[in-house]
């Protein structure tokens, strides 16, 4: 039995730290979360929260101690920023069409639908940004603030910013704890032409070579990959122009040390839990 006991430990001990299981790693990354907590999915059971919800944001940040957050918004038809991450309103509620085509009152505190089992475990409804802002202004600190810029008709391009960058500055956010990401060069250019000092991240839609180039002679901030999709010298080539790095993905706990272990300056995590527990 004692043989037996020791044979199992010695197992599990040869497959859980080659994979990252059980070091700790050094690193001054910043954890953020992504979409709040990470995206629900019946693949996610740690986290059956709709990502933007008010109670994802506060888990990640009051509950696994992430530096930040990652939000997607969009501007309603009457110039509301709304948090919400899919195209369509209806992949997660009862209503369709694109928010910029509704009126903000008939989409804030629409319930987020994902399926009968989950719906058990939340009770969330879509937000604003400036919900999230006035939670955040409590705060002892503010967080990093990633805001991924959903927009679909470029006619509205200044007027988003616009209104985005206004609503930010009500809140007195610095941009040194801010930044805006789109895979449109144009639509972030639209943000330098309300501020100059605006802090720009390009989205490298898969592409990173195509989006490493673009970010350079656009003079942009930051760019922002996925992290199954870059390799390690790719993010040094971009820091060293002076670019900082964000990565996104990652739920298991191998993913995401692969992902700390490129090196980037952020990542925007699906399981915020599991990336603190990592670091020391």
């Amino acid at each position: 039995m004692i043989i037996a006991g020791v044979l199992v430990l010695g197992v599990f001990g040869f497959l859980y730290y080659p994979f990252g299981l059980g070091a700790k790693i050094n690193s001054d990354v910043q954890v953020l979360g992504h979409a709040g907590s990470g995206f629900m999915s019946p693949l996610s059971p740690f986290n059956p929260l709709p990502a933007n919800s008010m109670a994802s944001i506060v888990k990640a940040m009051e509950e696994h101690g992430a530096d930040g957050v990652e939000v997607d918004v969009q501007l309603s038809k009457d110039g509301v920023p709304i948090l919400y991450h899919d195209v369509d309103l209806s992949s997660m509620t009862e209503k369709i069409g694109l928010i910029e085509n509704h009126a903000a009152a008939d989409v804030i505190g629409l319930k987020y639908k994902g399926g009968f089992f989950y719906d058990l475990f939340h009770d969330e409804e879509i937000i604003t940004l400036e919900a999230m802002l006035q939670r955040f202004a409590i705060y002892p600190e503010l967080p990093v603030l990633h805001i991924d810029l959903r927009n679909h008709d470029p006619e509205r391009h200044l007027y988003y910013a616009q209104t985005l960058l206004e609503m930010l500055q009500k809140y007195d956010y610095p941009f040194a704890k801010l930044m805006f990401i789109s895979p449109n060069p144009d639509f972030l250019k639209a943000f330098r032409q309300v501020n100059p000092d605006t802090p720009l991240m390009l989205d490298t839609g898969g592409d990173f070579e195509a989006a490493f180039k673009i970010a350079v002679e656009r003079n942009f901030d930051a760019i922002c990959a996925e992290g199954k999709s870059v390799s390690a010298e790719q993010i040094k080539r971009a820091k060293d122009q002076g670019l900082q790095v964000t990565l996104f993905g990652g739920k298991s706990r191998s993913r995401i040390t692969k992902m700390i272990n490129l090196e980037p300056d952020a990542i925007q995590v699906n399981n915020v839990a599991t990336m603190r527990d990592l670091l020391e």
